[in-house]
């Protein structure tokens, strides 16, 4: 049972991460600033409205406020990789979410009947050369890992799919755009069961290279059990980023793919294709951001690389929306579209799969359910009409 006191306690530190004062939730409210301690030090109650007002104040859901699953161990992870840097809230609060996606997601995996495991995923830290640069070593891994996985030099349509094939969870959730990490992944420190979490209010192609990121982490062997790595400093030198930032981009751009992909481009146009387009097909071709579709022509040394202009055409076009659209018009390519799943809630389907065993054989509530979904009970209820589920359990 939820009590007050414990309530008003977790509204605090909702408070708290957003970044809000009392004043702010009490003007919310239409309240007074005393209301809000009394609130907070479980002094009064707070109705369903107020409820709802101060989650959408501090962006988050109510299930997140009133969660209350109960056997579920409670786990903390290492933050690796830091250096002595604090994290900021953003970062605690992705933490306490990747915390929350393992403690549930083991729980269920130790419930339910037959679990879907993590048997196909192993790391390839192992088999790489230890005496090659970071750079030198994160494309190696990026090579054994489409080999060893059976993926061919093509595009891959679904980072997040292939993760949950293989053995690794990938969860999306909502933790803002602005002064928000990109991602971070994890390692059970009870069975090294492997977890990704995105921040799903990142760019399309900004999440798909997250995820690459993140597989480069574990399975180039950067974390042990117990142990997370928080991805806020992109532009880190720290030689575990640049192995991972290789990883990912050898794996979503493989050399062959690419070599093939703009000799195909420069059939089509031959001479007429300017620095800029280069970087736009590769980047329509691949799902990534043009800017790493240029670093990638340019680290590979490829002539429509033009010795590294291709970089600085990219980062022009970037402050200047109408070149980049231009560059694509020429292409044929259409406009770039509104990203429909931006800012989404999902856990994987993986971990979606065991939430409908545990609910089927009776193990959780459906409050429990959209707890693990990180949903309100209404959406929770929505989904398993819409999913056809035949729920015996309140």
């Amino acid at each position: 049972m939820l009590t007050q006191e414990e309530l008003g306690k977790r509204l605090r530190q909702a408070r708290e991460r957003a970044g809000f004062k009392q004043d702010d939730a009490a003007a919310a409210l239409g309240l007074d600033a005393t209301a809000i301690a009394k609130i907070e030090h479980g002094k009064r109650g707070v109705g369903v409205l107020e409820l709802l007002c101060l989650a959408t104040l501090y962006k988050i859901s109510i299930s997140d406020v009133v969660a209350h699953i109960t056997g579920r161990e409670g786990i903390h992870l290492r933050v690796a990789m830091r250096q002595g840097i604090a994290l900021n809230p953003k970062a605690e609060e992705m933490q306490r979410r990747l915390e929350q996606v393992v403690a549930d997601d083991r729980w269920l995996r130790q419930h339910v009947q037959n679990p879907a495991n993590a048997s196909l995923w192993f790391p390839i830290a192992a088999s790489l050369s230890s005496n090659v640069s970071a750079y030198e070593r994160g494309y190696q891994g990026a090579d054994l890992f489409r080999s060893k996985n059976g993926l061919a030099a093509s595009p891959i349509a679904d980072m997040a799919v292939l993760a949950d094939e293989i053995g690794v969870l990938v969860a999306r959730l909502p933790l803002g755009n602005y002064h928000a990490p990109d991602g971070c992944s994890a390692v059970d420190p009870l069975d090294k069961t492997p977890y990704v979490l995105i921040n799903s209010d990142k760019p399309r192609v900004r999440r798909r290279f997250t995820i690459a990121h993140e597989l480069g982490h574990l399975a180039l062997g950067h974390l042990h059990k117990g142990e997370m790595v928080l991805d806020e400093m992109p532009s880190t030198t720290q030689p575990q980023e640049i192995e991972a930032n290789a990883f990912a981009a050898g794996l979503l751009m493989p050399e062959q793919g690419v070599v093939a992909s703009l000799e195909r481009l420069r059939a089509r146009l031959g001479t007429k294709a300017l620095p800029l387009e280069w970087a736009v097909w590769l980047s329509a071709s691949f799902g990534v951001s043009e800017e790493a579709a240029a670093y990638r022509m340019t680290n590979l040394g490829l002539p429509e690389a033009f010795n590294g202009e291709i970089v600085e055409a990219v980062k022009n076009a970037q402050e200047k929306p109408d070149i980049l659209r231009h560059a694509r018009a020429r292409l044929g390519l259409a406009p770039m579209m509104s990203d429909a799943e931006r800012g989404v809630i999902d856990v994987g389907p993986s971990m979606r799969g065991r939430i409908v065993q545990a609910l089927e054989e009776g193990l959780i509530s459906i409050q429990q359910a959209a707890e693990m979904m990180h949903v309100p009970v209404q959406e929770a209820y929505r989904w398993i009409i819409e999913m056809g589920l035949h729920i015996s359990h309140p």
